[in-house]
């Protein structure tokens, strides 16, 4: 689940993702995320409906992943921080057929919940260089056996992996107001298979920011994300790979480069508001290369609040 819940330090030059806190505080917080995509790639070539029909009797044209993901942290001490993240998922895809038919699959209901941990191995004097270490565990609580008029969907239809998951990484933090910056590596290592008989690929994301604080209660932040996933292990034996290719596991992995803006609103003179965030990030992809043909990301974004005590 590239896996994003902003928890943002005290000057709000901290990044979506981020796990940090104060010693003894909760937070609990919301997440929306809303991803398209649009059109299908072979490696980095536009790859056309017609030209994807000569090989299947359907292709996917376009679809669009919703996710609401509700998520409480408590920081024991200073240094160390535990979330929890339920989230549930939305998603519909657009399919057309060789014959000029067309047909719409849809799924929903809760993901695999995510248990993290992160700890602050060092920390400088005057707090402009740390470095975090993170861990966690991903559980197979959403489904893997959605349907549709009777028939199982495909891998990326399902709203859950149906294996145990490792969430290893780090993440590097300097700030020297009114400036901050960093750097962020995550992966999700995949453990067995599932009951159907296969288990998704691997995930490994990196990425690298620079913020500056606006005023005491806004900042922005930009920077680049790389994300790799592989294919899938396995196969649902239920699946037909030769009708469509989200159903062939060999076409499910790929590489990409984003772009990401973001704002952080910490209005904490607001009485009302006090304790609380707002932060709004948008990704464009840069370049894309998939093991296609495969639906190409066109955009998403990301809005998130939380509240601390």
């Amino acid at each position: 689940m590239n896996d994003n819940m902003a928890l943002m330090g005290k000057s709000g030059l901290v990044p979506f993702g981020i796990m940090t806190g104060d010693a003894g505080r909760w937070m609990v917080g919301y997440q929306f995320m809303l991803d398209d995509m649009n059109g299908n790639l072979a490696g980095t070539q536009e790859i056309s409906d017609a030209q994807i029909l000569k090989q299947f009797p359907a292709a996917p044209t376009d679809m669009t992943m919703q996710m609401h993901m509700a998520m409480l942290m408590y920081a024991p001490t200073n240094k160390l921080t535990f979330s929890a993240m339920v989230p549930y998922v939305w998603k519909e895809m657009n399919n057309i057929t060789a014959a000029g038919g067309r047909f719409v699959e849809r799924a929903d209901g809760i993901g695999d919940v995510e248990l993290r941990g992160g700890y602050c191995v060092f920390d400088s004097k005057d707090s402009r260089h740390r470095l975090l270490l993170n861990g966690g565990v991903g559980l197979p609580s959403g489904s893997i056996d959605a349907t549709m008029d009777g028939m199982r969907l495909e891998y990326c239809m399902q709203v859950g992996s149906g294996t145990f998951s490792l969430l290893p990484g780090f993440t590097y933090l300097g700030q020297a107001a009114p400036w901050g910056s960093g750097a962020d590596f995550n992966t999700i290592l995949r453990l067995g298979r599932n009951g159907n008989g296969y288990r998704l690929g691997n995930g490994y994301t990196a990425s690298s920011w620079v913020a500056r604080q606006l005023a005491s209660w806004v900042s922005l932040c930009v920077g680049l994300r790389g994300d790799v996933w592989e294919n899938v292990h396995g196969a649902d034996p239920t699946l037909d790979q030769t009708f469509e290719q989200t159903m062939d596991p060999d076409l499910q992995g790929g590489k990409r480069l984003n772009a990401f803006f973001g704002i952080n609103f910490s209005p904490c003179c607001e009485r009302f508001l006090k304790n609380q965030q707002i932060f709004v990030q948008g990704d464009l992809p840069i370049v894309e290369s998939l093991d296609g043909p495969q639906l190409q990301t066109s955009w998403n974004i990301r809005i998130a609040w939380q509240y601390a005590f």
